[in-house]
């Protein structure tokens, strides 16, 4: 598995982040992409890179969503 950086995962998730009526949230979609432009890690299965990003950003409060792009 794995591992990144902890500063990758942060910056991901506050570029991510969306401020709406229900509160912030975190596209799993659009941050394993962002994650893997950012680290060049084409190889991470999307399951890993979610993981990582979903624990990051539900510690900064956030809610997830996880869903799937087209």
């Amino acid at each position: 598995m794995h591992s990144f950086e902890m500063i990758d995962l942060l910056c991901v998730v506050e570029a991510c982040k969306r401020d709406r009526a229900v509160g912030n949230f975190v596209s799993m979609a659009e941050g394993v992409e962002e994650l893997r432009v950012l680290t060049g890690d084409f190889m991470s299965s999307d399951d890993v890179a979610a993981n990582a990003l979903s624990t990051v950003a539900l510690a900064r409060g956030c809610s997830v969503l996880f869903d799937e792009r087209c």
